[in-house]
């Protein structure tokens, strides 16, 4: 009866607090015990797999949970600073753009000019085509690791990269606002201000 009455609840909820939303329990679901935790995760994943499809949606709330309850149990493997340089993770950088670009607009000439205008900030001598995977979100889980690498002020830029991409157009779609929320998560950086018409 009471998850009934908070789906209800929550149908009503604008899509763009359905992230914020799931933040806000993850303080109190990283003090259960680690088993209840482990058992959580994997039904969240076998939820998100369910259908045979990963939508945008289910992957950011999937990922987010993995990492920031993941991050809980084993600090030292999350707190690690890296050394890699932008350079160093060129395609999977531009594998990120082109999803988040893609996510950000049906029009593919609007979100090659989106994918460009972030790859320039970081990458401004290389030419990488605007190719989203045909994996779609999916193809993230290949980049999150490398990404990581990075030392903090590279990952810092390519966030900013990142929000640069998302509002060149001068909107924000909430699966744009989504997926930069979980890259920036999983990378450990603040969400940057964004600006939008």
């Amino acid at each position: 009866a009471d998850a009934d009455r908070l789906r209800g609840e929550l149908a009503g909820l604008h899509p763009s607090l359905r992230l914020p939303l799931a933040e806000l329990a993850f303080p109190a679901l990283r003090r259960r015990p680690r088993p209840e935790l482990d058992a959580f995760i994997a039904t969240v994943e076998a939820l998100v797999h369910a259908d045979g499809e990963v939508s945008l949606f289910e992957y950011c709330l999937g990922t987010l949970l993995a990492t920031q309850v993941r991050a809980y149990l084993d600090p030292a493997r999350h707190a690690r600073i890296g050394r890699r340089k932008p350079g160093d993770v060129r395609r999977e950088f531009a594998t990120l753009l082109a999803v988040l670009a893609q996510a950000g607009s049906a029009d593919e000439a609007q979100a090659r000019r989106a994918y460009l205008a972030g790859l320039n900030r970081v990458l401004p001598r290389d030419h990488l085509d605007y190719a989203p995977p045909a994996a779609g979100v999916r193809a993230l889980d290949a980049v999150w690791e490398p990404l990581d690498r990075l030392d903090p002020l590279a990952k810092q830029v390519m966030v900013e990269a990142l929000a640069e991409a998302v509002s060149h157009d001068g909107r924000i779609t909430v699966a744009e606002s989504e997926l930069l929320r979980t890259v920036c998560a999983v990378l450990g950086c603040p969400l940057p201000p964004l600006r939008a018409a």
